[in-house]
């Protein structure tokens, strides 16, 4: 029986040129290279006791994709995979597997879950290939990475799992713009994923949003500014709204450790395309930056006019909505739509996490990312 649950967990109760059509579902990987183990963390002189595999596949289109393995060494595991997949700006591995404590919620998961966890990078972020309009200067291209793009490779590491694990179940975990593109997925491939989580995710709704203002075209109403194919992002662009979003007269390192943030900041550029400009002679060297795409920024800006990508009615994965209560990126009314458009899944769950930010899997655990394992591990094992 279809259940639905529209809780927060501090109380008892309570494309423009894009339809909903994707690419064919991709053969199973026409190529896989396993790297050897990641020596990230034996490097830094942190061990958590799990194994690390990094990972290569190709899909039909021959873009390599790039996965990070975790899991617990020396057993099988119990449970179906579970996949996670990145937002807008960092790679899979930045953003899901930092080799500093609390930094890892990947490693977290396969712990509370006993399932091996895979963070995989879209084209254009971390080890992934570049999409052509990434290898050249940034105003010649398209914005890069639309969310049929995202679909695609989504397929690609959803065939190289149920291969890997000869498996038909499969989980999926996406953090927001990653979210829009697993949601849009699953009502795409109806029997592709089996246990959906969309954390901090826009879905549709015209309620204010944070980056209207510096992201709408004041000339053109509904429409985003024109952006290049690609920006640099340095360490510092990356993480000034985790940094100017704390709550005023907040000790940040009561919310975040300094390590974790560190962390992020130095893997993203390690593990990002360069950036590659140039310094003008007699000029000052750039900060290190890497290549993000834009094609998701615009996609997000439609989303939150209210258009909407997909139909979740179409969704009939088991589906957990979470959304941290100061998330600056999605909007309460996104949650609740979604949630009320599931009417197809097998199960329904809204959550909402009192007092967690965008952020909230990289802060401390009294800061929401305790309660979004536990909605996770008691979602998973339902």
């Amino acid at each position: 029986m279809r259940r639905r649950h529209f809780l927060s967990t501090g109380a008892a109760a309570g494309l423009a040129g894009l339809t909903a059509t994707a690419a064919p579902r991709p053969t199973a990987a026409a190529s896989t290279r396993t790297a050897a183990a990641d020596r990230t963390a034996a490097v830094r002189g942190y061990d958590d006791g799990l194994a690390r595999r990094d990972l290569t596949t190709r899909g039909a289109d021959g873009v390599r994709i790039f996965l990070r393995e975790v899991t617990t060494p020396g057993r099988p595991p119990r449970g179906a995979p579970l996949l996670l997949v990145h937002g807008a700006r960092p790679d899979g591995t930045s953003a899901f597997d930092l080799p500093v404590p609390g930094g890892s919620l990947a490693a977290d998961l396969v712990r509370a879950t006993d399932r091996p966890v895979y963070a995989m990078d879209l084209r254009g972020f971390g080890r992934s290939d570049l999409p052509p309009g990434m290898r050249t200067p940034a105003a010649g291209a398209e914005p890069q990475v639309r969310s049929d793009t995202a679909l695609a490779d989504i397929g690609t590491a959803v065939a190289f799992l149920r291969l890997r694990h000869r498996s038909r179940r499969l989980a999926a975990l996406g953090w927001a713009t990653g979210g829009h593109w697993l949601g849009m997925y699953a009502a795409l491939h109806t029997d592709l994923i089996t246990d959906l989580v969309v954390l901090n995710t826009l879905y549709s709704g015209t309620s204010h949003w944070p980056l209207q203002g510096e992201l709408a075209d004041p000339g053109r109403p509904g429409e985003p500014l024109p952006q290049p194919g690609w920006r640099a992002v340095t360490a510092d662009s990356l993480t000034a709204r985790w940094d100017t979003g704390l709550p005023a007269g907040q000790d940040p390192d009561v919310r975040r450790d300094p390590a974790v943030r560190a962390a992020y900041r130095e893997a993203a550029l390690r593990h990002g395309p360069p950036d590659g400009s140039a310094t003008p002679p007699g000029g000052q060297p750039a900060p290190p930056a890497f290549r993000n795409p834009t094609g998701p920024l615009v996609d997000a800006f439609y989303l939150a006019q209210g258009r909407q990508f997909y139909d979740a009615g179409l969704i009939r994965a088991r589906t957990l909505v979470l959304r941290g209560e100061d998330d600056f990126w999605s909007r309460p009314e996104d949650a609740e739509l979604l949630g009320r458009h599931l009417t197809r899944a097998a199960e329904a769950r809204v959550r909402t996490l009192p007092g967690a930010s965008h952020y909230l899997h990289l802060e401390r655990p009294g800061f929401g990312r305790d309660r979004l394992l536990a909605e996770v591990r008691d979602f998973l094992s339902g």
